[in-house]
């Protein structure tokens, strides 16, 4: 021991705080004194404009998925008689309105600040909703979402897709204030969102399920009742509206037409190759249709397509030209409730078939990285080497069909008509024209293609850099995949308990029974599941880092 006033030895080992420790220390208390606070998120929009910035310089804004069908529903919105009321009644009108009017501002230089915008919202709208959690899960939410490729990348491909996800987060802050402080208004934003969900991919009607929850948060009978009336009225007013709507334009009272011809024959038809005449009596009545008045007409008769090809190895022009087909076979009030009911007759015939493909879809969704092609440089407009393929059919050199399908185009289902006066006639192997019952349709034909390919041609044209396209690629395989955060958040919510378990168990499942939804009846596209993913990165990071609940 030292006297007193003796100087005291400093020990090499004895722990002595670094300048630079401090300097963290000090930084990540201002960065969590900034969260919750207006300056805050006004740090994460402009981070979320300069990651979007950043990786525009690889992926600049191009056409997302069915784009075309969005783009016929916009520039028809405000008709009172729409000439082709297919698109519309198959599509709900959120994403054709917002993705419509981007392209449409401007000659469409305002799309890609716009997709920017709706990235960096969502950001701040994510981080928002996990501050119900401590400001170190909203921190760390922002960075992770901010770091996510395949997330920024859904954000590049102008469709649904950046639509939905802004919805969501806005859904996600909407769960996270009810759960925390409910009231009949909070809950009644909780079922707006679903029915904004809803009028942005119909398939998202699911999450009316959602309507649950009130009824476990914490409260009286009296009050958890309240709320989940507040939560219903307020989805259904605007879903019941616009099937209204759709009666009142088009005689026809549903939220969205064509469900009956993709969950689950979608699936069934084209991956499962299940769908056969032998299933059933509804199949057999297909198959009949099938033969008689698609085999018999070009390009089927052309490209030699036999009924047992059609059934063993369809394709997805296969699949479109069999909503024309049912509408012209068994009318436009039928609702493809035949191929319906041959997708079930093959699920009773096939049970193990589907399960497994329906599994294999789920798992994919939920594991697989996703890419977008590297820029391949400036294109010509000139046919290439490739465009010149042909093949043998009966002796025949005929052009070779593009994309793996067996012809070389369908039966342009986006014409279809209750009084099916527009056809689709063709007159060889790979010609055909429109023709019109009424005369006076073609005119308005015209204008409305005219301005839909105006809008499909309103993209940058500038071509993406290959070096950081490859390496946002790399980094989109190394970030972890949903099934990796949903597996983290079980394993923390049951060990550390947070406070606010029930909110984030919500918009987990919510996502979960998105992802699932698709997987019943479509394909592995991880499109579906993207707009949904941060809700398992909040489940993760909520469960892991967020407040522990105090005793009792």
């Amino acid at each position: 021991m030292s006297r007193v006033g003796e100087p005291r030895l400093s020990l090499p080992w004895a722990p002595v705080p670094l300048p630079r420790t401090r300097i963290l220390r000090r930084g990540l208390c201002r960065l969590q004194a900034l969260a919750g606070t207006w300056l805050g998120a006004a740090v994460v929009f402009v981070a979320g404009l300069g990651v979007y910035a950043f990786e525009a310089i690889a992926w600049p804004l191009t056409a997302g998925r069915d784009l075309d069908e969005y783009m016929l529903s916009y520039v028809q919105l405000l008709d009172r008689h729409p000439l082709l009321p297919w698109a519309p009644l198959f599509r709900t009108p959120l994403t054709g309105a917002v993705v419509g009017a981007s392209l449409d501002i401007h000659g469409g230089s305002f799309a890609e600040p716009f997709a920017a915008v709706l990235f960096a919202l969502s950001i701040v709208l994510w981080s928002a909703a996990a501050l119900a959690f401590g400001r170190r899960v909203a921190i760390v939410t922002a960075l992770a979402l901010l770091a996510f490729p395949g997330y920024g990348l859904i954000f590049h491909e102008l469709a649904s897709e950046p639509v939905m996800a802004t919805v969501f987060a806005a859904f996600a802050l909407a769960v996270t204030r009810a759960a925390r402080a409910p009231s009949m208004g909070r809950f009644a934003l909780v079922g707006l969102g679903v029915a904004l969900l809803a009028l942005t991919r119909p398939g998202n009607a699911v999450l009316l399920a959602v309507a649950l929850f009130p009824l476990l948060v914490k409260g009286a009978w009296r009050s958890r009742l309240r709320w989940t009336a507040a939560f219903a009225i307020a989805a259904i007013i605007p879903l019941g509206a616009w099937s209204l709507q759709n009666g009142w334009r088009y005689g026809d009272y549903t939220l969205a037409r064509g469900g009956n011809a993709l969950v689950p024959f979608y699936q069934v038809f084209l991956r499962d190759k299940i769908v056969s005449p032998a299933n059933g009596p509804a199949s057999r009545r297909l198959g009949t249709a099938v033969q008689q008045r698609l085999l018999t007409r070009d390009p089927y008769k052309s490209y030699g397509i036999t009924i047992d090809s059609f059934f063993s190895s369809p394709s997805f022009r296969e699949h479109e030209d069999l909503y024309t087909l049912s509408d012209q076979t068994w009318g436009w009030n039928s609702a493809y409730s035949t191929l319906r009911a041959s997708a079930i007759e093959a699920i009773r015939a096939h049970p193990g078939a589907y399960a497994s493909g329906a599994a294999h879809t789920i798992w994919t969704q939920l594991t697989a990285p996703v890419y977008r092609a590297v820029a391949a440089g400036p294109t010509t407009g000139k046919p290439g080497k490739g465009s010149a393929a042909t093949i043998v059919v009966n002796g025949k050199r005929l052009p070779a069909p593009g994309e793996g399908q067996s012809i070389p185009a369908g039966q342009t289902s986006w014409i279809s008509r209750p009084d099916n006066s527009i056809r689709d006639v063709w007159i060889g192997p790979t010609t055909h024209y429109f023709s019109f019952a009424i005369r006076s349709q073609q005119q308005e034909f015209t204008r409305i293609v005219g301005e839909q390919t105006r809008l499909e041609h309103s993209f940058p044209t500038r071509t993406g850099n290959r070096s950081l396209g490859t390496r946002l690629n790399q980094l989109s395989h190394r970030y972890p995949p949903a099934v990796l955060w949903l597996l983290v958040g079980v394993v923390a919510l049951a060990w550390r308990r947070p406070h606010g378990s029930s909110a984030l168990i919500v918009l987990a499942s919510a996502a979960l029974v998105v992802v699932v939804f698709n997987g019943l009846g479509l394909l592995a596209d991880r499109h579906f599941m993207l707009p949904v993913a941060p809700a398992f990165v909040l489940f993760a990071l909520g469960a892991l880092l967020g407040e522990r609940a105090e005793p009792g």
